[in-house]
């Protein structure tokens, strides 16, 4: 035996026919035209969703728009629509490619964790393909101050200037090698680009020849923190303050790195 309706059920009936009567639009944000896309990178197929590369990335938005038709087997078909006919990625490593895809797959929040050589490897890729905020979030990890043991501090130099890292991440790091009693190893010589070794050399001479002759009772001295700082902002030529973010910030060399940046 069937209910009968009550008023409540039969308002419910009548807003369901309006809203069939309704013009049905997409939503602006939330409809997605999305779709998969292969890419090979160095030996290793990936097919992912276009959207967090083509949201977060110009290079790739760019890419995405161009439609170049090529044979997939039989069928002429774009380029990424299947294995036989992938996009390639020159220059880019699988631990690069797959530690970003993690990163927009797998969780971006602030308790996203990774060893220190994948936020590297994200830094790399995202300072490649201007992947402006993945790479603020890289920087901010691989230069957590609280992460960074001393044993380091020449490897993440050379990760500066690779990549264009702000000199208030780095200066702290120079400053720590010019105050230190130990001489650089090998590794953190091969670490370092040669101008960047000969000025630490200069820097730690003039830090230990103005710390042995300087007078602590006198006014001029204001401890070897400040020394070393004063010194590797003269030599680096970073403006005294606060160090600036821009690429002029540093004067270092030459740089690996695909985009115009800082010098060691």
């Amino acid at each position: 035996m069937m209910a009968t309706p009550t008023p409540q059920d039969l308002t419910v009936s009548v807003r369901a026919r309006e809203d069939n009567n309704a013009v049905v639009t997409r939503h602006g944000e939330f409809y997605f035209t999305d779709e998969m896309t292969v890419f090979q990178v160095e030996s290793r197929l990936f097919r992912v969703h276009r959207y967090f590369l083509a949201e977060n990335s110009l290079v790739f938005s760019s890419m995405f728009s161009l439609p170049p038709a090529q044979t997939c087997g039989s069928t002429s078909t774009k380029e990424g629509t299947c294995d036989a006919n992938p996009i390639h990625l020159s220059g880019v490593t699988e631990l690069e490619f797959e530690t970003l895809l993690r990163y927009f797959y797998n969780n971006m929040h602030d308790d996203f964790s990774l060893p220190r050589a994948s936020w590297i490897a994200l830094l790399s890729i995202a300072h490649r393909y201007d992947f402006s905020n993945v790479r603020t979030r890289a920087i901010r990890e691989v230069f957590d101050e609280s992460k960074i043991a001393e044993e380091d501090h020449s490897l993440l130099v050379s990760v500066a200037v690779k990549y264009d890292v702000p000199s208030k991440h780095t200066l702290p790091l120079l400053i720590t090698i010019v105050k230190r009693k130990q001489p650089l190893t090998e590794n953190e010589v091969a670490n370092l680009s040669a101008l960047t070794v000969s000025r630490l050399a200069q820097a730690r001479e003039e830090f230990v020849r103005e710390t042995n002759r300087a007078n602590p009772h006198t006014n001029l001295f204001h401890g070897p923190d400040a020394a070393a700082k004063r010194i590797v902002c003269k030599i680096w030529q970073i403006s005294t303050g606060e160090p600036q973010s821009s690429p002029s910030s540093f004067a270092f060399g030459s740089t690996n790195g695909t985009r115009p940046g800082i010098f060691f």
